[in-house]
């Protein structure tokens, strides 16, 4: 796994859930980076959106 989706993966665990603009200015890699890679584990499946706007969390998180 790629080492900034591994970073993301780590802040949303500790977080218990972030919102994309927190998980943004939470790095230092330009934003279509960070979205880039969150989509590309929202599509594999590992982490899930809570509604429009809502925040990112794991899919194994309650």
């Amino acid at each position: 796994m790629h080492p900034i989706k591994k970073e993301i993966l780590s802040y949303i665990d500790q977080q218990k859930g972030a919102f994309y603009g927190d998980i943004v200015m939470n790095f230092r890699y330009p934003k279509y980076t960070v979205l880039k890679h969150i989509m590309e584990l929202k599509e594999a499946g590992i982490v899930i959106k809570e509604g429009d706007g809502g925040k990112f969390n794991l899919v194994s998180a309650n």
